[in-house]
């Protein structure tokens, strides 16, 4: 993985690694000054189990709405949220979530999509917000 991807608040904002890559991204990151979270897609296998389960893991407020709007705006904020303006997260067992039910998995994708183009627009460019999703 090549570190230029935590270095530009440009896409990709996205990234699918191999436990190995996700390592070293994960030490650059912190090293780096980047707030890391960690989601385990074993345990988001359906809509409500990832709204509970992300909202507790990412820290989100205790207004989250546990729908799509709010999943997106709350993401896209991480970096008010936590007070850093690097935001790293990792979805660990990706596949086992794909395998549970492809469709969430793949709007889970889009809404990250959405939240790291929300957090350079209302940012102005100067917070990175990045995914990376890991078999």
């Amino acid at each position: 993985m090549n570190t230029d991807f935590l270095n530009t608040p440009l896409p990709p904002d996205l990234a699918d690694l191999s436990a190995a890559e996700a390592a070293a991204l994960a030490a650059a990151a912190r090293a780096a000054g980047f707030a890391v979270f960690e989601l385990d897609g074993a345990r988001m296998k359906s809509k409500p189990e990832l709204m509970e389960y992300a909202g507790l893991a990412l820290g989100f407020p205790g207004d989250f709405g546990r729908n799509w709007d709010a999943m997106v705006d709350y993401l896209g904020d991480m970096a008010n949220i936590h007070k850093n303006g690097k935001i790293l997260v990792f979805v660990k067992n990706a596949a086992v979530m794909a395998g549970a039910d492809p469709k969430l998995h793949a709007v889970l994708r889009d809404i990250c999509g959405q939240a790291c183009d929300n957090a350079r627009e209302w940012s102005g460019g100067t917070v990175l917000l990045k995914f990376a999703f890991i078999p």
